[in-house]
């Protein structure tokens, strides 16, 4: 059923924006792609916000290139997970934390969340989120590695050049991107999901589906 794809899809989507909620309100340091981004940032006359967006574009590019579908969730993805996560921040029900021991368990506990957004939106298979999507794409070129292994490998990869570039790394820097492959991994083992083997539709073959569904029904 269609309709509970959906409703996966959707509910997923939150479910990441809170997560990223915690991670920036934890205080101690920014994710990997954000890394980059500032490093570019340190040796390029551009702003932040462009490239973000310059990247998400090569991304998708990359996704192109590999082969992987663009579907609703890839639209999903770019255009509701920053605006949710700018609406939780804006109600400020969670402070900024001061205590460190606290700020590092508010990211691990992000990290958790934001993985369990993967699983959700991935086991929908109605497409994923651009950097998720190369994931996926790599992952079926390199059977012999760990869907949490990859994911370290992009991680550390990306953030080693906006290192190199200059951007400030903190110690929350430093358990995102060397956390969330395992993290993502320990995830995906509890609720028995292989990135590799779910289908992912692009938005034609969803729509069409849904369409021969209906006729079907009338």
């Amino acid at each position: 059923m269609y309709s509970k794809r959906f409703i996966r899809l959707l509910i997923s989507m939150p479910v990441f924006a809170f997560g990223a909620t915690l991670s920036i309100q934890s205080g101690i340091g920014v994710n990997a792609w954000d890394t980059f981004a500032l490093g570019i940032t340190n040796v390029l006359p551009i702003q932040y916000g462009t490239v973000v967006l310059l990247t998400g574009i090569f991304v998708l590019f990359i996704d192109i290139i590999l082969k992987q579908p663009i579907g609703f969730g890839t639209l999903l993805d770019i255009m509701i997970i920053g605006k949710t996560t700018d609406l939780f921040l804006s109600f400020e029900f969670i402070p900024q934390i001061t205590s460190l021991p606290l700020a590092i368990i508010l990211l691990i506990t992000s990290l958790f969340i934001q993985s369990f957004g993967v699983y959700l939106y991935t086991s929908a298979g109605l497409s994923v989120g651009p950097r998720d999507a190369m994931l996926i794409a790599i992952a079926k070129k390199s059977n012999h590695m760990s869907i949490g292994t990859i994911k370290a490998i992009i991680e550390i990869s990306v953030f080693i050049i906006g290192f190199m570039l200059g951007a400030p790394v903190g110690i929350g820097t430093l358990i995102c991107v060397f956390g969330i492959g395992f993290i993502l991994q320990f995830t995906l083992k509890i609720f028995h999901l292989d990135l590799r083997k779910v289908k992912q539709e692009s938005l034609l073959e969803t729509t069409v589906q849904i369409f021969s569904k209906q006729k079907v029904y009338e």
